[in-house]
């Protein structure tokens, strides 16, 4: 799963971009949007909000056509933490402006008569303005310069600390799959990412793929995800 975030003020013309590039990429794109407007989404009287009253951490709402979960707000990166349960290949972020700038994420800049332009930064992998773009130039924008999220990992393994290296992803010194955790595996201890450098990640990947194969009623994986709890293998 690869992250980027596309940002501007009102009327840049943010949603439409967005619309446009989902109906013209065959990925499995995700969609993070931020409203700084509130939105009545879960009105009082209702069902999920006498629930969520009474009690209730996470209320989900599920019918035969959607399902929707109600929950007290989430900053950005427990909102990216969740998705990576789904089968995603980007997630486009609008809005969230200082968000992507801590996580450093690389952005897509939309200026309206060059309102926004402090918005630019080393960050910014491509200025739109006025609504004057190119789709595909969009698209391959995105395909090669979305990264995976890395939390201010900081590892080093890539030769960069994760601002720097987002900044050489967008000026084309660096790939984004130069990044460790885009090697295919991913060790999470308590909470806490654990950089694991290629010959490890291949090892220790094909070993859990190896074994997971064997078992009954798995054939092909393209995605494993184990989970351990210490306390009870004692």
């Amino acid at each position: 799963m690869r992250v980027i975030g596309i940002i501007g003020y009102k009327d840049s013309g943010k949603t439409t971009l967005i619309e446009n590039i989902l109906k013209n990429s065959d990925k499995k794109i995700a969609v993070i949007k931020h409203s700084s407007d509130r939105v009545e989404v879960d009105k009082e009287g209702s069902d999920t909000h006498r629930l969520s009253n009474a009690g209730a951490e996470v209320t989900i709402l599920a019918t035969d056509e959607r399902t929707v979960f109600f929950t007290d707000r989430m900053d950005l990166e427990t909102i990216l933490s969740l998705l990576i349960n789904y089968d995603i290949d980007f997630v486009i972020i609008e809005g969230f402006k200082e968000a992507l700038k801590r996580l450093n994420i690389p952005k897509i800049v939309m200026l309206k008569n060059k309102e926004g332009s402090e918005l630019i930064d080393d960050h910014t992998a491509l200025i739109i303005e006025d609504y004057n773009y190119n789709i595909e130039e969009i698209l391959n924008v995105i395909y090669e310069k979305a990264v995976v999220p890395t939390m201010n990992l900081n590892c080093g393994h890539c030769g960069y600390n994760c601002k720097s290296f987002v900044k050489a992803v967008v000026e084309d010194e660096a790939k984004w799959s130069d990044c460790v955790l885009a090697k295919g595996i991913k060790i999470i201890v308590d909470g806490k990412i654990i950089p694991a450098v290629p010959f490890v990640s291949k090892i220790v990947g094909n070993t859990i793929k190896a074994m997971i194969e064997t078992l009954k009623g798995v054939e092909n994986p393209k995605n494993i995800k184990v989970e351990i709890d210490i306390s009870k293998l004692k």
